[in-house]
């Protein structure tokens, strides 16, 4: 959750009930459920108090939504909009139908009517309000590579309405110094604080350890809503570990919001990681992620050239798309394993082996296209191969040091 929710946290302490009782707090001992639909009304002392909760959290969370309505402006990106708005329809439907294991928060699971809206902002950033309103930057839209990706991310911020994090925080209130609360809330809804009390207030509350618990939580509800709305739980993956390479390369220059609050932590990859292992789900970058697969472009003469990213691995001089089809097929699939540059040697007659297995074959045809003889562009070839996973293992691991 942003920084934005770091102050509207803290409101909730001020203009709110009760916050939930302890059992409700969520122990990672529960699997998925799917909810029997009840629409009557609340009728135990319990039931009661739970829909007064969740009242609270649709009041407060209008409330804010018309403070950002004004504040920030609707993308004019009619596509973007929509691509969101059915992808994140999509998720809601099951968010509201089914009660996901979760590690922190409430676990009586509300029903919300969710709301996508997508803003104007380079920013990579995105965050939810209580009571389902989930703002997304454009930049984000044009950052993911696939709709695994963007999945991952509405699904992390529905994660956190649907385990009702805000409230839960309150718990945490105590661990603020009163001066605080007025200060936060001030650097939001006002510009008069000094970004150096953001930098030594705000942020020192984000760091603490409900945000972590918070952020942990929501990546595991949301990598569980994503494979039962049919999404590859990789794309959060593959979100996080792109974004670290990117945040890392800028050093800073550029305003990466949802690092402020979403640090893509080892803890974090390491955790979807073991969830995906635990329910035998293949790892598979090169299905969610442009960056992580081998891909093919037709040239105006004909001639295919095969790339891994951006980087130009070799031109095909015969057997066209079908021939790098099954080339890049054979490719990724290697790439996905994340093998070691040692695991690429090169034999006779063009041949490039991966693990001591045939990977392919370089033709006379292919060194005519590159202007090069067989066995130089075989140790091309095999060269760009041994760099894309150096690149892939950056990515990758860059994030975990």
């Amino acid at each position: 959750m942003f920084s934005s929710l770091i102050a509207l946290a803290h409101l909730t302490l001020l203009s709110s009930g009760p916050i939930a009782p302890d059992q409700g707090q969520g122990q990672g001992q529960s699997t998925q459920q799917t909810k029997q639909q009840d629409t009557s009304p609340p009728k135990t002392k319990a039931e009661i108090e739970f829909q007064k909760e969740v009242d609270d959290d649709k009041k407060i969370g209008k409330e804010a939504a018309d403070y950002y309505d004004r504040e920030l402006k609707p993308t004019k990106d009619i596509e973007a909009q929509k691509r969101v708005e059915e992808i994140g329809a999509k998720l809601a439907l099951i968010a509201n139908a089914n009660a996901f294991d979760l590690t922190w928060g409430d676990r009586r699971h509300p029903e919300f009517e969710y709301k996508f809206k997508v803003v104007e902002s380079k920013d990579i950033n995105a965050f939810s309000l209580p009571g389902g309103y989930i703002y997304v930057y454009q930049g984000l839209v044009d950052f993911v590579q696939s709709d695994d990706e963007l999945a991952g991310v509405l699904a992390h911020e529905i994660s956190h309405a649907d385990q009702r994090h805000v409230a839960w925080m309150r718990k945490e209130q105590e661990k603020l110094a009163p001066i605080q609360i007025p200060l936060i809330l001030a650097t939001i809804f006002t510009k008069d604080v000094a970004p150096g009390v953001l930098a030594q207030v705000g942020m020192q509350a984000v760091t603490n350890g409900w945000s972590v618990k918070a952020e942990t939580s929501a990546d595991y509800g949301g990598a569980q809503l994503m494979v039962a709305a049919g999404y590859d739980a990789t794309g959060m993956l593959t979100f996080m570990e792109r974004l670290q390479a990117r945040e890392g390369a800028f050093e800073g220059a550029v305003d990466l919001g949802i690092f402020r609050t979403h640090p893509p932590s080892k803890v974090r990859a390491e955790k979807i990681e073991e969830f995906m292992k635990k329910n035998l789900l293949p790892i598979r970058r090169s299905h969610v992620a442009y960056d992580f697969s081998v891909n093919s472009k037709t040239g105006d003469n004909g001639q295919v050239t095969l790339f891994f990213g951006k980087r130009k691995l070799y031109t095909l001089g015969d057997g066209g798309a079908d021939r790098a089809a099954a080339i890049s097929k054979k490719l990724n699939a290697f790439f996905d394993t994340v093998p070691d540059m040692v695991d690429v040697t090169t034999g006779d007659d063009g041949v490039i082996y991966a693990k001591n297995r045939e990977l392919l074959v370089v033709s006379d045809a292919d060194a005519k296209a590159n202007n090069m003889t067989v066995d130089d562009l075989q140790n091309s070839v095999a060269k760009g191969i041994r760099s894309s996973i150096f690149t892939l293992a950056y990515h990758i691991w860059e994030g975990r040091n």
